[in-house]
């Protein structure tokens, strides 16, 4: 056996086999953080395929109003504008993953009840309501707890790997969950979908209760006011140079995402007159660009620094102009534009969140993650709702170029900003090199 061999019962493995394999893993070569990512990506494939599931319910067999439908959606945001801000604070005052357990024990009793009254012919579309704020209202605690507990399993250089797996966990969801949640509602029954999601709570919080957390206890300090804590949090992001130009373009492209969202359906259904098949297919590649972009996030790091990563990934979002001149037949493709402002908004988003995870202080993480994603997510609820009137006011097509202006030039707000002056972002230098 040579230096550059070991054995494996009996098996040579080339050394330089065996550390491309560990390069490979990365990350999920921590037992924690792959429990960790097990449990994440199993969540998110069971909530996308709830995401088509829940809708269907309501249009399937309960026959509820296309008003009624639209709400349930909403519902599923509208707690980030009422509790995003005190979510953070109470994070910060508690263990992030026994405060994650709980929420998904609460999500997985919440969508239990849908299976249940189904199978009693009780359920109502109130009930439905209700169930979307409540497990809204659950994710805005995990979230802000997610965020905050990611540096616990991880460290500091490991946080680019592990965000992008975390992203990529993401992203095929995005791509699989839709269309896993159509089969399964079509041919298995509507409950089993939605029971399918309550297992991927549970399967979540095993995965959490298997790990050896090696979370400290949150610092003890005087219990202020709520508010006060809140406005702590508001306040750190607000004095931060860099915080708080991603916190601006983040909401920009938010807006502008959610907004091009609710119109790309009706844009390829009725106004290019694209059967569904297509339309499902076509959609489908479009999310395909968040995979690419977890793919090349770290590499981008590696070659370029993270500021200037970062700038180059928010540069492809200008591709969104392709997306209104789409057309039947040939001119489909310019819908490939959308795949790249995937890709630029998924490996941005990866050296974004680690340079949030690097920079806050620990005992400030979840209210500034908060702060962060209230910014975010409410410019999301916004966003719906601000395409559906552009769209009936000025016609689908000519409302997409005012949405996807939007996309293409939130950067600015990047561009002009310190960040563009750095090739490496503040506590960033050794990150994406794990």
């Amino acid at each position: 056996m040579t230096a550059k061999q070991q054995s494996r019962g009996g098996v040579k493995v080339p050394r330089s086999l065996r550390e491309r394999l560990k390069s490979i893993a990365g990350t999920l070569g921590k037992r924690n953080f792959r429990l960790f990512w097990i449990g994440e990506t199993t969540s998110q494939v069971g909530t996308a395929i709830s995401s088509v599931v829940i809708p269907l319910v309501g249009v399937s067999v309960l026959h509820a109003a296309t008003f009624a439908i639209a709400l349930l959606t909403a519902a599923t945001w509208l707690p980030w504008l009422v509790f995003g801000l005190p979510a953070g604070a109470w994070v910060d005052r508690y263990q992030k993953r026994t405060l994650m357990i709980t929420c998904d024990v609460v999500s997985l009793l919440l969508l239990v009840s849908i299976a249940v009254s189904e199978w009693l012919k009780i359920l109502t579309v109130a009930q439905l309501l209700v169930v979307a704020l409540l497990t809204g209202l659950v994710s805005v605690f995990f979230k802000a707890a997610f965020q905050a507990y990611i540096p616990q399993v991880l460290q500091r250089d490991e946080l680019i790997d592990g965000n992008a797996k975390l992203q990529s966990s993401a992203a095929f969801a995005t791509v699989s969950g839709p269309g896993i949640g159509g089969a399964v509602a079509q041919f298995l029954g509507i409950a089993t979908g939605v029971l399918l999601d309550a297992a991927s709570f549970a399967v979540s919080a095993v995965c959490l209760l298997a790990t050896h957390s090696a979370e400290p206890e949150p610092k003890a300090r005087p219990r202020r006011h709520i508010g006060q804590e809140i406005r702590d949090g508001v306040r750190f992001l607000r004095h931060d140079p860099y915080l708080l130009p991603l916190a601006a373009f983040t909401s920009t492209l938010s807006l502008g995402v959610s907004s091009s969202d609710s119109l790309i359906i009706v844009f390829f259904v009725r106004t290019l007159g694209v059967n569904s098949t297509v339309t499902g297919v076509v959609i489908g590649l479009m999310g395909v660009g968040g995979l690419f972009g977890a793919f090349i996030s770290a590499r981008l790091v590696r070659k370029y620094g993270s500021a200037r990563a970062m700038i180059i990934c928010r540069a492809l979002l200008a591709s969104a102009l392709l997306l209104p001149l789409t057309t039947r037949g040939v001119g489909l493709l310019f819908s490939a534009g959308w795949l790249t402002v995937n890709a630029g908004i998924a490996s941005g988003n990866i050296i974004s969140a680690s340079f949030r995870q690097a920079r806050c202080p620990v005992e400030m993480r979840g209210r500034i993650s908060a702060t962060y994603y209230t910014m975010t997510y409410s410019c999301m609820a916004i966003g719906g709702a601000f395409g559906g009137v552009l769209g009936t006011f000025l016609g689908v097509r000519a409302a997409l170029w005012v949405t996807c202006g939007i996309v293409a030039f939130a950067s600015a707000i990047l561009f002009f900003s310190p960040v563009r002056k750095l090739r490496e972002l503040p506590e960033m230098a050794g990150l994406g090199r794990a």
